[in-house]
């Protein structure tokens, strides 16, 4: 790979590790990172109106009661979870690395080389560290949609509300998005029923950009030491 070419991958690698923030995460986290420093930076601006987002009704999810009731004891059942995952990003460029999460609210992405990303969420807030630019961003983990997925309970009755659901061929897709934040992004969470298991996420972000993450050789209800949901900034160390 030559120079010019991998400066390229990497700044797509950036992005789309921005643009994600995990997930499921699971993920998302990222797509509310660019917002949460855009509006930082825009507090002088007219404010945003808000997109309308038509949410199922009652009636609609009471078709697939059953389905959401097994999806919701699943994820709120799972305690630890390590798994590989494949990052797909919106121009086809691959990442890959190792997911961990330990529930109630702890998640770490850790993107194997030569993207220089690492997310860490401890519970109360989600670290997104660039190693190369020596770039370290904190956000409040009940902003994101990260922080609904590393709930205690997971329930689709509350902040986080159901757009579209589907069954089909022993697949159940539930595409997400947070009420008082419908223009920030979604996440699509693909289930494989009977026996059920996450597989695959979809973000879509504010900007209509969609990252795919799929999750491969998963291990649930290991041991995870909680020093891989702990942040050291190395920075620190290099100031001393």
């Amino acid at each position: 790979m030559n120079y010019l070419k991998k400066v390229s991958c990497i700044a797509n690698w950036r992005f789309f590790a921005l643009a994600m923030l995990l997930a499921p995460s699971l993920a998302l986290a990222a797509t509310e990172l660019s917002s949460f420093r855009a509006d930082s930076q825009k507090q002088t601006e007219a404010p945003v109106v808000k997109q309308e987002i038509e949410y199922l009704s009652v009636e609609q999810l009471s078709a697939h009661k059953a389905s959401l009731e097994r999806v919701q004891g699943y994820l709120t059942n799972l305690t630890t979870l390590k798994a590989d995952f494949t990052q797909t990003a919106p121009d086809g460029s691959l990442t890959t690395g190792t997911f961990y999460l330990k529930r109630p609210g702890k998640m770490r992405w850790e993107y194997a080389p030569p993207t220089p990303v690492l997310i860490v969420s401890n519970g109360s807030e989600l670290v997104y560290f660039d190693k190369e630019l020596e770039q370290v961003t904190y956000v409040p983990m009940a902003s994101t949609m990260a922080g609904f997925l590393a709930e205690k309970n997971i329930r689709f009755d509350g902040p986080v509300g159901i757009e579209q659901l589907s069954e089909a061929n022993g697949v159940i897709r539930i595409t997400l998005s947070q009420r008082e934040k419908p223009d920030e992004g979604k996440l699509t969470l693909e289930l494989v029923d009977k026996p059920m298991l996450l597989r695959n996420m979809v973000i879509r972000d504010a900007s209509n950009q969609v990252t795919h993450v799929a999750l491969n050789n998963a291990k649930f209800g290991i041991k995870l030491d909680n020093e891989l949901f702990v942040f050291r900034d190395p920075r620190k160390k290099q100031r001393r």
